[in-house]
């Protein structure tokens, strides 16, 4: 039999041990929660072109600050035009402080990380404001997809401004649906 003297700090190390892994685990949901997709509301206007993209649930995008301010984009035509040229849209922001991008894939609706999308560039479908990219989560999805559609396929790290602007011409706004201003 093992006699602890009083006094002993192994109760009170186990104490400080499950506090600390308690804070530390609360402050990592906290941030993770931070860069977790965010509700796009009506309220909310696309931080490059200034339409509503909550009337667009399925080409809706976001990227998501450090701050944990969200900006919310009608596609992911808005939201590279923006990260591409921040200077123009949030000249406040820097490249560093990108927490997150999401983006909802065209096949499920479901959110996932636009820096690991696969894009189908120029396909037949068009998206709020015409030609888009379209993104999965999989190749073979967007692949799919493209079968059917069209267009080319490129990871995130490949868009670019000629990618965006190659998109820009002819540009067909659905009818109907209000926006803000332009910026």
């Amino acid at each position: 039999m093992r006699i602890t003297p009083t006094g002993s700090n192994h109760g009170k190390r186990l104490i400080l041990a499950l506090l600390c892994t308690t804070m530390l685990l609360t402050c990592g949901l906290a941030i993770a929660a931070g860069q977790q997709p965010q509700p796009i509301t009506e309220k909310m206007s696309c931080a490059a072109c200034g339409m509503f993209p909550h009337r667009y649930p399925q080409w809706q995008t976001q990227v998501i600050f450090t701050d944990g301010t969200v900006a919310a984009f009608d596609g992911s035509k808005c939201m590279f035009r923006f990260l591409l040229n921040m200077q123009k849209f949030a000249p406040e922001r820097k490249a560093e402080q990108v927490a997150a991008v999401w983006v909802k894939d065209f096949k499920t609706g479901s959110w996932i990380d636009g820096k690991t999308a696969h894009y189908v560039i120029d396909s037949k479908e068009l998206g709020p404001m015409g030609k888009e990219l379209i993104p999965f989560a999989t190749r073979a999805a967007a692949e799919e997809f493209q079968k059917a559609n069209g267009g080319t396929i490129e990871p995130y790290a490949n868009i670019s401004m000629a990618t965006i602007k190659s998109l820009m011409g002819g540009m067909h706004m659905q009818m109907n649906m209000p926006h803000a201003p332009m910026k």
